[in-house]
């Protein structure tokens, strides 16, 4: 393949040294490539002349058939590209889904060659966009809508949970509708993080208000605003909320929808079903 891509460039310059410089490859290297394809056929592919290069007859005839060659590899390379053994992968994450979803698996994926670096960043937005920056091949994030040239295969679904102090009024039910919700001062992370993007658009399909008291940032330790607010109530995923202070209890949410949905996504189909299925 580069002995004929070599080739067929010195052909189209009629120079070895203007072909050498355009493939970044030394002068000396490509006079050997094409020596070596003269030596496969066993003719003259070039004469010289005082300006550089030109083709024989045979190398005419070389030229002429190698293009539809370099262009069947091509088509060959492309077809085959579902099927190549990446190996090195780099993924996309948030540290809790890292630590719940993820680690467990690495083992798994070790196993099957890969080895995988983990990426994390504090917030979903941060995290699409390392996939759109090229800075990770995989994101293992909560699924939101994305442009229809990202691939996306669901992992996991988890029930959205209210946290509250003890003493809340509703620590002692069973479930809390949206309704009771909305009537309650809300502690939240800050605009970009998708639970709080998710219950924003429960509380708007439903013409509900909602009353964000405290807005936390990223990096802060949201259960601790809430374990120390008199009346606030926090919304986390059911993963989030396994370990938490005696001071709190967890409630669910009376709603068919309020869950989060934990999915691969990828701009490569192949690479994102292949992780996709390592993962499921």
């Amino acid at each position: 393949m580069d002995f004929l891509i070599g080739f067929r460039e010195a052909a189209r310059k009629q120079s070895i040294a203007k072909a050498s410089e355009a493939l970044h490859i030394s002068h000396t290297a490509l006079s050997k490539q094409i020596k070596s394809l003269e030596q496969r056929f066993d003719v003259q592919l070039f004469m010289r002349t005082a300006q550089g290069v030109k083709l024989t007859d045979a190398g005419q005839i070389l030229y002429e058939r190698s293009g539809d060659l370099l262009d069947q590899m091509a088509a060959i390379t492309s077809s085959l590209e579902p099927y190549k053994e990446w190996r090195h992968v780099r993924i996309g994450t948030m540290p809790d889904i890292a630590s719940q979803y993820l680690l467990p698996y690495l083992q798994k994926l070790e196993k099957q060659g890969h080895i995988v670096e983990l990426v994390c960043r504090q917030s979903t937005r941060e995290v699409y966009r390392m996939l759109f920056d090229g800075e990770v091949e995989l994101l293992v994030a909560e699924r939101a809508s994305m442009h229809p040239s990202v691939w996306m295969g669901d992992l996991h679904h988890e029930p959205l949970i209210a946290v509250m102090t003890v003493d809340h009024p509703f620590a002692v039910q069973s479930k809390i509708t949206l309704s009771e919700l909305g009537s309650q001062p809300l502690i939240l992370y800050v605009d970009g993080c998708t639970i709080r993007a998710k219950l924003t658009s429960l509380f708007a399909s439903m013409n509900l208000p909602m009353r964000i008291k405290t807005e936390v940032r990223f990096h802060e330790v949201i259960l601790g605003y809430v374990e120390h607010s008199s009346e606030g109530i926090t919304v986390l995923p059911q993963a989030s909320v396994t370990r938490i202070s005696d001071r709190l209890v967890t409630v669910p949410l009376d709603h068919p929808d309020a869950r989060r949905t934990i999915s691969v996504f990828s701009l490569s189909r192949s690479k994102g079903e292949k992780i996709w299925r390592l993962l499921s």
